[in-house]
């Protein structure tokens, strides 16, 4: 694909291979090259980042979550989006509804029910705000995508979308940047309003492991029952939104991401050097007996199940951005920090590795210096939707 000439300017940018930053009283020097494939500017980076570790220092500055008041209880809060304005909505899945509250906290309104009529949820998942219209597209239950106003109000147009969807986005256009999951296959496709498939822009496969347990003929025709099991660890395809006009893609089988933009256009590849880790026996036995356990607690036998696994860890585990459009890709689990969080490796938003930083997990959305996250009481499974502010989050640094 050819880059626009309206980028050109990035390109220039990016000609010289190795600069020198001022970073305190030092000067950094970042060791990566800068190379050209079929046209597409190709960001490598060196294995350790330019400014090395950092930890966000948080502090708490907001609790939503009650378990006395019906509008402040949630079961299985599934997402988290923050309008321009602060106002948080969240999607509370098991309880069939959109929870809308300002940026103190307040609750505001709630966004649908339970149902199958118009407005009504079968299982809300995966939200976006429209910060021009102040439009709330809403997935339910993979299948389609509902919008309302931004009083709250049911917009009588659903998105019938052809596959199962998660993790969309919305583009200037109002087109949906999503995952669709096929057979066998994850596939990175732009939707537009009425959910026609504008563009293919990747496709990856997904491994998973079947089990059959039966097979029942009719007639000429064979019914079979069975699940399709995946353990968390196969390679798999993500996507985030750097702004309205560009998107960050990325296959865990590889360390290298894809920006495109929302022409469909590649951009920049951003690669990394990382090594390949293989799983160990021991690590390969506590997942397929967690697996099990999880299985048997279901009511499902596992006998004769063969877990298969890929011949390499993924590299990487999710992509988000923040609102300076800043890549934070979430590292290999054998290097989870302690009390619960993950280790991330940031970088900016023209390709360079920054950081390898601590971040909290379960991180939803990081906006204006705020990380917003959902925290689960294992005692009382009482969930509370946490604001923090990063009172370090001047300091981290957005380029070279």
């Amino acid at each position: 694909m050819k880059n626009k000439n309206k980028f050109a300017s990035i390109v220039i940018f990016l000609s010289v291979s190795i600069m020198l930053v001022s970073y305190g009283n030092q000067k950094v020097e970042w060791k990566g090259k800068i190379e050209k494939e079929k046209g597409i500017t190709v960001i490598k980076n060196p294995r350790e980042p330019l400014y090395g570790e950092i930890k966000f220092e948080l502090e708490e500055d907001l609790s939503i979550g009650n378990q006395q008041d019906e509008n402040y209880l949630f079961y299985k809060a599934r997402d988290i989006q923050v309008s321009k304005n602060g106002d948080i909505y969240i999607s509370d899945s098991g309880n069939y509804r959109v929870q809308r509250f300002d940026k103190n906290g307040n609750y505001l309104l709630t966004i649908g029910r339970k149902g199958q009529g118009p407005g009504e949820f079968n299982y809300p998942l995966e939200l976006q705000i429209d910060d021009e219209t102040g439009k709330i597209y809403v997935n339910d239950d993979s299948r389609k995508i509902k919008i309302f106003n931004k009083e709250g109000n049911y917009i009588n147009k659903d998105i019938i979308l052809e596959g199962v969807l998660s993790d969309f986005y919305l583009d200037s256009d109002r087109n949906i940047w999503g995952k669709f999951f096929l057979p066998g296959f994850h596939s990175i496709k732009k939707v537009n309003q009425i959910g026609k498939v504008v563009q293919k822009l990747a496709e990856s496969p997904f491994m998973f492991t079947k089990k059959i347990f039966s097979i029942e003929k009719v007639g000429n025709r064979g019914y079979a029952q069975g699940l399709f099991i995946t353990h968390g660890y196969e390679h798999d395809s993500y996507i985030s939104k750097i702004d309205n006009q560009t998107f960050i893609y990325g296959y865990s089988k590889k360390y290298e991401l894809n920006i495109f933009d929302k022409e469909g256009n590649i951009l920049i590849k951003i690669k990394k050097d990382e090594p390949y880790k293989k799983f160990t026996k021991e690590e390969k036995s506590r997942i397929e007996n967690r697996e099990k356990v999880g299985l048997i607690s279901k009511g499902y036998p596992y006998q004769g199940i063969s877990f298969r696994f890929p011949k390499h860890m993924p590299f990487f585990y999710s992509i988000f951005t923040d609102c300076r459009g800043r890549i934070y890709v979430r590292r290999n689990p054998r290097e989870r920090a302690g009390n619960g969080e993950r280790v991330y490796d940031i970088f900016s938003k023209e390709g360079y590795y920054l950081y390898r930083a601590t971040v909290p997990s379960s991180s939803y959305i990081i906006r204006n210096g705020y990380l917003y996250t959902r925290i689960v009481n294992e005692d009382t499974g009482e969930e509370l939707v946490k604001r923090y502010k990063i009172k370090n989050w001047e300091e981290i640094k957005e380029g070279i």
